[in-house]
């Protein structure tokens, strides 16, 4: 009796410490005045100045040599490993379609400066907000233009007292108020302030007047500075997330103070209103401090009042727990509270080492575990971030579901990697076209010994945990050699759904590109389609047909179908706004397998539908991709 008395005490003690956990974390208001406006379209003096010292750092001392350190362990805990034959995971399958490439376009230049931390946003009517640690460009994908190129700096030309270091942006589109939102850093542990930098544009032209505020970095004023941004948009609200990092040389467990979260009424922004503000501070879990909190955002829509964030243990080398957050009042109800729950995967995710380049080039940094993509949809998140595969030893990336069913709360946990090449740096967006799916989209940066840096994507099914083939939407023209020592790969890459266009996601990564002598960055910016949902049939469902390769280019494109009877059908090309260009077949096709082929040189790139009719109807419809 007196065990069991003692048992009861101590899970007393258990559920009271837990309580008091999550009341620790303290919620304080306050309200930030509109600093200033600029029109991209009066830029007319950037000079698109920019200087960097080429020694990489990792931020004070201390820390770096501990980031360093860990790094080491992991190089040579896997050393032998990283030029074996050894065979990565097996989930790829040729049974599940690949993406389609709609529409690409080499992104923001180089400018002399690393890394690249790619960022991109993208209107319903095609026009694109870009990013890079230096500079913004504007570009109408349906005239095929770039609108202006502007830095960072000059950006915020307008905002008084802010440092000229400007870095980590990140852009977001509002597909409801068909408005952008930019955000980014000013200053750091050296520039003597911090501030965060958030832009909303006023109209659905980037070109137009955009309002700025600018909310301080050290918000509790305790020597403090803001690092590493991360953004979301629920219906009403814009999230911001970011890591405040103490000043000075201390250790690397003093140095990270803790992460914040700022809640924004985005209306207010838009408006060139007051903004009200909620800050979110001591997240903890257990009593150790939540870090790189990143914001889940909506898979084919906005959300609220819940908002949900991730977070992990992003320096170990070896764990399988995963933390779960969540804001579940707008912030006009008042009375903030943040839940924080830890769910263990069925997987371990790591940190990983620094990916391989060719010709025993400088390695490619790859950071830490941390979560660099997620979306919400259904009860479910997808979420993907860098990571080490223990079997082979190579940097690679996890892709994780949270099932929140509140009956059954899981975490299922895939890592991909590959028997030569080494990935980095991952995204994701939902492309599912109906309601019952959880498809994805992931794009990646990839690289090896053997292999120059380029940018690669493929789709998760939505179940089953089957994953197409991945295909290469950028190659690498050459390595990367900017630092003096370890070169920096980037610390994300972008991905976002069109809102209208349910199936259709774009994204904006890095790949190896030579600039005159220098081997440095290029951006890529493309537009992905899935083909799972995307055939069309109006007979009964027996008739099976497939195009490859998809997407095609100098090779002859290939038509393969099955007729249960032998009759007249005929093969047309369609472009994507439904013009037709061609009839390529017209005659009798006999019952069983046939296959045809044809070459996609009279046409230009694009999307296209390759439609198989017979008399009365169209029998199939494919979408076919041409890059010539």
């Amino acid at each position: 009796m007196k065990k069991y008395i003692i048992y009861l005490f101590l899970l007393s003690i258990i559920f009271i410490s837990n309580t008091v956990l999550q009341a620790q974390v303290k919620v304080e208001y306050s309200t930030i005045k509109l600093n200033s406006t600029i029109k991209p379209l009066d830029n007319t003096n950037d000079w698109l100045f920019e200087i960097q010292n080429l020694d990489p750092t990792q931020g004070n001392v201390i820390y770096k040599q501990y980031f360093a350190s860990q790094k080491r362990k992991v190089n040579k805990k896997y050393a032998s490993m990283r030029m074996g034959e050894y065979i990565g995971n097996n989930l790829h399958s040729t049974d599940v379609d690949t993406p389609i490439v709609d529409y690409s376009f080499v992104g923001n230049e180089y400018s002399y400066s690393a890394p690249n931390d790619n960022t991109m946003a993208v209107s319903n009517d095609g026009i694109v907000v870009s990013a890079i640690n230096t500079n913004i460009i504007f570009y109408d994908t349906k005239k095929d233009t770039l609108l202006k190129r502007m830095s960072l700096r000059y950006f915020s030309r307008n905002v008084d007292g802010i440092s000229n270091h400007q870095y980590d942006p990140k852009a977001i589109y509002d597909y409801q108020n068909d408005r952008f939102i930019l955000v980014y850093l000013a200053g750091s542990g050296t520039s003597g302030s911090s501030d965060i930098i958030i832009a909303f544009s006023t109209t659905n032209n980037p070109l137009d007047e955009w309002n700025i505020y600018a909310i301080e970095g050290n918000p509790f004023n305790d020597s403090s500075w803001t690092d590493y941004p991360s953004i979301s948009l629920s219906d009403k609200e814009l999230f911001i997330t970011g890591n405040l990092i103490k000043t000075g040389n201390g250790s690397w467990q003093t140095s990270f103070k803790q992460s914040l979260i700022w809640q924004i009424d985005k209306q207010d922004g838009f408006e060139g209103e007051i903004l009200d503000m909620a800050i979110f501070s001591n997240i903890k879990h257990k009593g150790i401090p939540c870090r790189n909190i990143h914001p889940v955002r909506g898979g084919d829509k906005f959300y609220g009042p819940d908002m949900y964030f991730l977070s992990e243990r992003n320096f170990d080398i070896e764990n399988d727990t995963f933390f779960v957050m969540k804001v579940d009042k707008y912030l006009s109800e008042g009375d903030l509270t943040l839940e924080v729950e830890a769910i263990v995967s069925d997987e371990k995710y790591g940190m990983p080492p620094n990916a391989l380049q060719p010709a025993l080039t400088d390695s490619l940094s790859t950071n830490d575990s941390r979560v660099l993509g997620a979306f919400y949809y259904d009860n479910k998140i997808q979420f993907v971030g860098n990571s080490v595969d223990v079997l082979t030893g190579h940097a690679s990336f996890y892709h994780g579901i949270v099932n929140l069913a509140e009956n059954n709360r899981n975490l299922h946990l895939n890592i991909f990697s590959d028997s030569l090449l080494e990935y980095g740096y991952p995204n994701i967006s939902f492309c599912g076209t109906t309601a019952e799916s959880q498809q994805s989209i992931i794009t990646y940066n990839y690289s090896s010994y053997k292999t120059l840096p380029g940018m690669a994507s493929f789709i998760y099914k939505g179940k089953d945990d089957a994953y197409s083939v991945p295909i290469i939407l950028k190659e690498g023209e050459s390595t990367i050699q900017v630092l003096n020592g370890n070169e920096r790969w980037g610390d994300y890459s972008a991905s976002q759904p069109m809102y209208n266009k349910p199936g259709q996601v774009w994204a904006a990564a890095t790949y190896g590109k030579k600039y005159y002598s220098i081997r440095a960055y290029g951006t890529w910016i493309t537009s992905l389609n899935t083909q799972l949902t995307d055939e069309v049939s109006i007979s009964d469902g027996k008739i099976d047909s497939k195009v490859y390769p998809n997407p095609v280019g100098k090779e002859m494109a290939v038509v393969e179908f099955t007729l249960e009877e032998k009759e007249e059908i005929k093969i047309q090309i369609v472009d994507v706004n439904g013009r037709f260009i061609d009839e390529i077949y017209s005659q009798q096709a006999e019952r069983g397998r046939n296959r045809i082929s044809f070459t996609t040189a009279p046409l230009v790139s694009g999307l296209y539908f390759v439609i198989i009719r017979n008399e009365n109807s169209i029998i199939k419809t494919h979408k076919i991709s041409v890059i010539n």
